[in-house]
């Protein structure tokens, strides 16, 4: 699939500025999310890495340099997001507008300064602090900037990078606010300020974790608090999860995707695929001895297969065919 049959998006206004022409349009849709790139958000030296951990990321680039990522990373990558999409969208349907209101007004009220904005344009150059409201799916976002307009344009105009679409695990990733575009912002409220990081942060720090989008703490960040959130990501339960499984029928079933994968040579030319996509994918609370549990699904184990290279990026391709999805592949 490709943008370049998709007709543009006739010129709009929203608060007050003229939205450019995008073939991916001004609402956020599930088509046109997470469309992949194949150029990493960041590079990294080589001899920056252990040479083993180097190598076992070799996997997701297609060159040794990690400087273009692979076509298996791009199907990998693409159905994790996807995932997380859906597990957000019934996440957000499930939540309370009053309580996500009372949430709102008691962060606002927090940061004392907001007031609502009408007309973008007039907040041109302007520092402070901002709230974005996206009311169709209770959720707001929190920042800052030297120059509010501009940052908030920059919001309806960017899309998160493609290898950060996911913060943690696709199971309990904070959905990410740059992927919602111009017209699902509904409300902007803005607070003036020559200090604007302690204005977010005071407002950040009152806001109701179910409502708010932000994936860091507010406030200026430091090198120690980057260190410790991409250590430990702020992140959030979906729900979604209807049966738990022991860890003995956790193994039993990732062995039976295993063995349907090994068997793949004698089904046809898209290999496994419909027996593959024929088992239950259910997302499932597995429980370790300890008590503790994590999320897992068979089509984890499927794609684990695509990494390993026991599924070619073809059978993996028609394995998410048969599960429905369409197969994006970015232009260049």
């Amino acid at each position: 699939m490709t943008t370049s049959g998709r007709p543009l998006a006739p010129r709009l206004e929203h608060f007050g500025e003229r939205l450019r022409n995008t073939v991916f349009g001004h609402k956020m849709t599930r088509e046109f999310y997470a469309y992949p790139h194949r150029s990493p958000h960041q590079r990294f030296n080589r001899d920056q890495f252990d040479e083993g951990f180097w190598e076992g990321l070799g996997w997701a680039y297609r060159d040794e340099a990690h400087t273009q990522h692979s076509d298996v990373y791009l199907l990998v990558q693409r159905d994790a997001a996807l995932t997380n999409f859906d597990l957000s969208m019934r996440y957000f349907e499930g939540l309370d507008t009053d309580q996500f209101e009372d949430a709102l007004q008691y962060v606002l009220a927090r940061g004392r300064l907001f007031k609502p904005v009408q007309y973008l344009p007039d907040w041109d150059g302007v520092p402070g602090a901002y709230v974005m409201v996206f009311d169709e799916y209770r959720q707001f976002y929190i920042g800052q900037a030297n120059d509010i307009r501009k940052r908030i344009k920059q919001h309806w105009s960017r899309s998160k990078s493609f290898d950060r679409l996911i913060w943690g695990s696709k199971y309990d990733s904070i959905f990410p606010v740059d992927e919602l575009r111009a017209f699902d912002t509904t409300r902007i409220y803005a607070a003036p300020s020559s200090n604007s990081y302690a204005v977010e942060h005071r407002a950040e720090k009152a806001a109701d974790r179910r409502f708010c989008l932000n994936r860091m703490a507010g406030g200026a960040p430091s090198p120690l608090t980057l260190m410790l959130t991409a250590l430990d990501p702020r992140t959030r339960m979906h729900g979604g999860v209807s049966r738990t499984l022991s860890m003995e029928g956790f193994e039993v079933a990732r062995l039976d995707v295993q063995r349907a994968v090994a068997r793949g040579g004698s089904a046809g030319s898209n290999g496994p695929a419909k027996k593959l996509s024929s088992m239950d994918m259910s997302i499932y609370s597995v429980v370790r001895p300890d008590g503790s549990t994590f999320f897992w699904s068979r089509r984890d184990a499927v794609a684990e297969a695509a990494v390993r290279g026991d599924l070619s990026v073809a059978e993996f391709a028609a394995f998410l065919t048969e599960m429905g999805e369409t197969i994006v592949w970015p232009n260049a």
